[in-house]
């Protein structure tokens, strides 16, 4: 079974030795074809190389998985409508005997910064409802374009992508299930440069927005006399955890901790987002809803009427009031599933923590419960990165054992 909550396991330790960059190359006074190269995990303990070209007859793809030594490539379109701004990619070469000449898979991506791809196969599945919506069981692979060191500090958000056993309390009762411990969701980090040493204070926070819950108290952590090699800081905090903290060049960056730790993805803090611009109607966004972990939803996510999907495509818009997401019926065609009753609405409750991060409530067909939003300007577009609990289809409870994450990508 998948897990998605060890994402940068050995993508940022190979990140140390390696360079990653896009390049841009001219010819004869005309454009030539550009590039943009990542490296990036899927599961706990793969990576893999993937890269994108443009030329003036269309996009490819290529991907390797280092560990496999499987090998991709194939074309690559650019999807229109309510779809615009994922990529469908359709294989015209594999040496995976899972993937074979004509699969489909599809991306979103930040040029330059963040590519997130969900490889193939890729299907149509049903929810509880029985309701047909675009899926896939794999978990998502998520690469980046490495960024240089820091010459000097900042504040940044970041999110949580739960580890196993992770629990949110965030259920009437604020408890989680005998042998698990509540889990913090997402925070605020500080770094500080002083020459070539680094230091990092983390304050991490609950779901719900406290540091104080069931008796467990979320106090900051600290790491000292860091050290930086090709964009990634390394050291250890407070808590003996080993860290590795990987910058993009558009200021994103990422936090891989140790097996059974999970990983962060962050933001520099540096401006607050104004709710009514945020919102302001018309507003789309694409990405993926995904969730972390699977075996601790009661049924698998797998019943005699449905199963639900590891990775799910959704589309977003603003109505001056919420953020309102709902899933693809057909990705290709930007069917969107029918309302009512698949439509998610988030409301923006406060950003008091940080600039930059939302306190939240969504709004689905079984109730209402806590979402926090890790909110970036890039270019003149947002990028949203989120954490929730998922949904359990049959009861229509929070399943606090279970953390969901989206990332959704204005266009």
């Amino acid at each position: 079974m998948k897990q998605t909550a060890r994402l940068f396991v050995c993508v940022l330790s190979f990140l140390l030795i390696t360079s990653i960059t896009s390049i841009m190359s001219n010819c004869g006074g005309s454009s030539g074809p550009s590039t943009n190269a990542y490296v990036g995990t899927q599961t706990a303990g793969d990576f893999w190389t993937w890269s994108t070209t443009t030329t003036g007859s269309g996009e490819t793809f290529t991907a390797t998985n280092q560990v496999t030594g499987y090998t991709y490539s194939g074309t690559a379109a650019a999807l229109s409508g309510n779809a615009a701004g994922f990529t469908k990619l359709t294989y015209t070469s594999s040496s995976d005997p899972n993937v074979a000449a004509g699969a489909t898979a599809y991306q979103v991506e930040i040029p330059g910064t963040i590519l997130m791809a969900t490889p193939a196969p890729f299907n149509t599945l049903s929810n509880g409802d029985n309701v047909p919506y675009t899926g896939s069981n794999n978990a998502p692979l998520i690469a980046i374009a490495q960024g240089a060191c820091p010459t000097s500090g900042g504040t940044f958000n970041w999110i949580m992508m739960p580890p196993k056993e992770w629990c949110s309390g965030d259920d009437p009762t604020g408890t989680c299930p005998t042998g698990h411990s509540i889990g913090p969701a997402f925070g605020t980090a500080t770094i500080t440069v002083s020459g070539a040493s680094y230091s990092m204070t983390t304050q991490p926070y609950f779901l719900n927005g406290t540091q104080l819950a069931n008796g467990t108290q979320l106090t900051s952590t600290t790491m000292t006399a860091a050290t930086c090699s090709n964009g990634v800081i390394s050291g250890t905090d407070s808590l003996g955890l080993n860290l590795k903290v990987s910058f993009t060049p558009s200021g994103m960056f990422f936090i891989d901790l140790p097996s059974g730790h999970g990983s962060m993805v962050g933001a520099d803090a540096s401006t607050t987002v104004t709710f009514s611009d945020l919102l302001k109607s018309g507003r789309q966004f694409v990405g993926w809803n995904f969730t972390s972990i699977r075996q601790f939803v009661p049924d698998n996510y797998v019943s005699s009427t449905y199963i639900a999907a590891d990775t799910q495509p959704v589309n977003a818009t603003t109505d001056g009031t919420t953020i309102n997401g709902i899933p693809f019926t057909t990705l290709d065609s930007g069917t969107l599933q029918p309302n009512p009753g698949t439509s998610s609405p988030i409301t923006l409750v406060s950003q008091a923590l940080s600039p930059g991060l939302i306190q939240a409530t969504i709004t689905g067909s079984k109730g209402t419960q806590d979402i926090v939003l890790m909110v970036k300007l890039i270019g003149g577009k947002y990028y949203l990165f989120d954490i929730q609990d998922h949904w359990n289809s049959n009861s229509g409870a929070v399943d606090e054992m279970s953390g969901k994450n989206a990332f959704l990508i204005e266009q």
